[in-house]
């Protein structure tokens, strides 16, 4: 009986020393390895071009999130639909989160756009066809290229700018200051009789 009693005892210990040196299922998280997200090859360029959603051609003016996100001039519009003239690419869906698939761009430099539309944004990384403009590509250029649609015009720099950005408001706070100080003058006028 007492055999039994220490193998009992044994076991336990066995067990929890087990249960401390084993990581199970509450440290596989704390000790888990990083896990990659994999994508699939992005198809050659000639492929993306006749396949994807939407294709463009533009030059990088400016970059924001380390070069993970650009804003885009676009120049040619190759498949999809009506596009304004400047667009962001977004490098993912967190662009101010840093991950292993980022595509990095170069402000200055012109890409053969063929980015992801995901809640209407265009997200871009490695797992697309984009690729920097090189004379070769203009051969894979399909029929059918147009312009984007042009960008409203910004306002003109100066004085007569501040201006024209306030005249709305500032004529509608005279109308109703306006309003408002004619009825006061006839309530008035009214008491006085």
């Amino acid at each position: 009986m007492d055999v039994a009693r220490g193998l009992g005892r044994l076991l336990s210990a066995a067990a929890v020393v087990a249960a401390l040196l084993l990581p199970g299922p509450a440290l596989a998280d704390t000790f888990a390895p990083p896990v990659l997200l994999d994508c699939q090859p992005a198809p050659p360029i000639e492929e993306a071009v006749r396949t994807s959603e939407l294709v463009f051609v533009g030059t990088v003016t400016s970059l924001d999130h380390g070069g993970r996100s650009a804003t885009v001039q676009v120049a040619e519009v190759w498949r999809g639909g009506e596009m304004p003239a400047t667009v962001t690419i977004l490098g993912g869906t967190d662009p101010g989160r840093a991950m292993e698939d980022d595509r990095i761009l170069e402000a200055g430099v012109r890409y053969v756009f063929v980015p992801f539309v995901i809640d209407g944004r265009l997200v871009d990384n490695i797992c697309t066809a984009t690729t920097a403009w090189v004379d070769d590509l203009a051969a894979i250029r399909p029929a059918g290229v147009r312009t984007p649609t042009p960008s409203a015009a910004p306002a003109a720099p100066g004085p007569l700018s501040a201006v024209a950005d306030l005249a709305l408001p500032l004529l509608t706070a005279l109308l109703i200051g306006g309003g408002a100080l004619a009825i006061a003058i006839v309530v008035g006028r009214r008491r006085e009789t």
